[in-house]
């Protein structure tokens, strides 16, 4: 599997309004970041992708409003992955396997 970061799934000002909402809510919140991430399964799990292949793939994955990069430190607070269930097939990947 190859993990690969995507761009921020949040807007600046979407961020300070979920923090106000949770802060609100009586949650010790001091900051908030959500980003995209990316999971490619690779045919061959002994292989990595050649740079050109990486390439490409960053470039397909590279998409909307380009935001800055949010740096979190490892450790610094509670981190929730939302993913959909395994299996699951998307209407996007179902079309394009139909194409």
């Amino acid at each position: 599997m190859l993990t690969l970061r995507g761009s921020s799934a949040l807007s600046p000002f979407r961020l300070e309004k979920l923090r106000a909402d949770l802060v609100a809510s009586g949650l010790p919140v001091r900051s908030l970041a959500a980003s995209f991430v990316h999971v490619a399964e690779l045919t061959d799990s002994a292989a990595a992708l050649s740079a050109g292949q990486q390439t490409v793939l960053e470039k397909l994955l590279t998409y909307g409003p380009r935001r800055a990069e949010v740096s979190i430190p490892a450790g610094s607070g509670l981190v929730q992955i939302i993913a959909p269930r395994p299996g699951t097939i998307s209407p996007w990947s179902s079309k394009a396997t139909d194409i």
